[in-house]
């Protein structure tokens, strides 16, 4: 008898569904649609897909590093969404689906900002410094490609970046986090109306923080008088 056939291999553990990485995230990501994160067990994760529990270890390390890792896969799907719909359009459409997109994916995926919040900006992992930095950059590069689609006249006021940045996700993410508040206040209305709308009471809020109407305002009055 082979001895040598009855000793543990170290590795990828064996499992008879074809699950590789991209698939244990998508079965976290459609769990946590219905399931708080802290319920969420790897138990749970496993027996979605069918798999050994150690199959998450081999892949992440544990629970935690499987939640970093769709919680990154949301902001990438967020953040490089929002690169994609912008090339070639003007400010409004760039910024009103930006913001859909924003609220679509926190209506998605329900614990959306806690998942943010816990595994990306209060991580304890070593290398959390570095991909926080990352999507924070990545973020205000956004924001700035806003302030670039801006129509160059004169009087549009600074804006910093970094700003618009934060208060652009602020105001995103608490409409799905406050739905109860959202449901009082607008209780006959249906989801996506309340989010068509919603979204175009946001663009428009934030078009005239950007002077964008407002430009366009004195560039108006000023040929009035130009012609007066």
């Amino acid at each position: 008898m082979d001895i040598s056939s009855k000793k543990n291999k170290r590795g990828r553990p064996e499992h008879k569904a074809a699950i590789g990485r991209e698939g244990l995230i998508e079965a976290t990501l459609s769990l946590l649609r219905t399931c708080a994160p802290n319920d969420l067990t790897l138990q749970d994760i496993a027996r979605q897909v069918n798999v050994d529990p150690a199959l998450i270890r081999y892949y992440f390390g544990g629970k935690d590093g499987l939640l970093r890792a769709a919680t990154l896969q949301l902001l990438d799907v967020t953040q490089l969404g929002s690169q994609a719909q912008g090339d070639g359009q003007d400010i409004e459409k760039m910024l009103y689906r930006r913001i859909r997109l924003i609220i679509d994916i926190g209506q998605q995926n329900p614990h959306f900002m806690q998942l943010v919040l816990r595994e990306i900006y209060q991580g304890q992992d070593p290398q959390t410094a570095a991909v926080l930095d990352t999507i924070a950059q990545r973020g205000v590069g956004l924001s700035e490609a806003l302030l670039h689609a801006r129509p160059a006249r004169p009087g549009l006021p600074e804006i910093d970046p970094r700003m618009l940045h934060v208060a652009l996700l602020g105001a995103c993410t608490f409409f799905a986090t406050a739905q109860p508040l959202f449901n009082v206040l607008f209780a006959k209305s249906t989801d996506e109306a309340l989010a068509q709308q919603y979204a175009q009471f946001l663009t428009d809020l934030l078009l005239r923080g950007l002077g964008v109407e407002a430009a366009q305002m004195n560039e108006t009055s000023a040929c009035g008088h130009a012609t007066s």
